[in-house]
C-alpha cells in the first residue's frame, strides 16, 4: 500500500509540475512540422509572434478546466480541456474552434498561417505534448494525432535576440499602470504597437503610435509589444 501511495506522489507531483509550466508560461510559436516537413514561422511584422496559453479554470458544481487559445492573422484558436482529463503527456480536446477570416496578405503568411490552424483543424481530439529545458528556455512540443506538430518557446529565441535584447533597454512605456493612455519612448522610429491579453490573443494593434488610447480596454494585465527600426520589445502593462 505505502509503494502505491508514494508511487501516486510521485505521478500526482510531476503532473502538477507539468501543469505549471503549461499554464505559467506564454508559449511563442517557432515552427509546424506536418509529414515530415519543417514549416519555420515567418519573420515579419504582419504575422507577428503568435502566442500559445493554456489558462486554468475553476467551476462551481462542475469539473475543473483549461483553456487553450491562440492566435493567427487575425484567426483565433481555442479548446477546452477538462483538467481531469490532462496527464504529464497528453490533452484531451473536448471542444475545439478554430475562426474564419484571414487577415494576413504577405505570400509567406498566407501559406503558413493555414499550416497552423491546420495542425488544430484535424479531428483528433487527443494530443501528446512533451516539455524540454535548455538553461532558463522551455520548448513545448505538441502533437495530434496525424503526427504533426507544433513546436513553442518560452521566448523569443531568434536570430534577432540580440536586437530584443537591445530594443527593450531603449524603449520604455508609462504610466504603468495605466487608466486611458499608455505613452511609449523610444530612441528610435516606431513602427508598430501591438496589444495581447493575458490569453495571448491580440486585442490592440497600431501604426506609428507613441501614445496609444487603452482607455476601452478592461481593466486587468496586458502585454505590449513594440517595433522599433531597432528591434522588437516586449513589456507588460496594468490597465486599472
Amino acid at each position: 500500500m505505502k509503494k502505491i501511495l508514494f508511487s501516486f506522489v510521485i505521478i500526482w507531483g510531476s503532473f502538477i509540475y507539468a501543469q505549471a509550466d503549461l499554464y505559467n508560461t506564454n508559449w511563442y510559436l517557432k515552427k509546424v512540422v506536418k509529414n515530415n516537413i519543417n514549416y519555420n514561422l515567418p519573420q515579419n511584422s504582419e504575422i507577428g509572434s503568435p502566442i500559445l496559453t493554456f489558462t486554468s479554470t475553476s467551476n462551481p458544481g462542475a469539473l475543473s478546466t483549461t483553456n487553450l487559445n491562440s492566435s493567427i492573422c487575425g484567426q483565433s484558436i481555442s479548446a477546452l480541456l477538462y483538467n481531469i482529463d490532462m496527464t504529464t503527456t497528453t490533452l484531451n480536446f473536448w471542444t475545439y474552434v478554430v475562426g474564419i477570416g484571414n487577415t494576413c496578405t504577405t505570400p509567406e503568411n498566407i501559406t503558413f498561417s493555414p499550416l497552423y490552424t491546420g495542425y488544430f483543424g484535424q479531428n483528433f481530439p487527443v494530443h501528446s505534448y512533451q516539455i524540454t529545458y535548455t538553461g532558463n528556455t522551455k520548448t513545448l512540443i505538441l502533437t495530434n494525432g496525424l503526427g504533426d506538430q507544433t513546436f513553442y518557446q518560452s521566448g523569443n529565441l531568434n536570430t534577432n535576440d540580440i536586437s530584443h535584447n537591445l530594443a527593450e533597454k531603449i524603449t520604455i512605456i508609462y504610466p504603468n499602470p495605466a487608466t486611458d493612455y499608455l505613452v511609449i519612448e523610444s530612441k528610435h522610429p516606431i513602427e508598430w504597437t501591438k496589444v495581447y491579453n493575458s490569453e495571448g490573443r491580440l486585442i490592440l494593434q497600431n501604426k506609428y503610435e507613441t501614445k496609444l488610447d487603452i482607455s476601452a480596454l478592461s481593466k486587468g494585465g496586458y502585454f505590449l509589444e513594440v517595433k522599433s527600426q531597432n528591434g522588437t520589445s516586449k513589456h507588460k502593462f496594468i490597465k486599472e
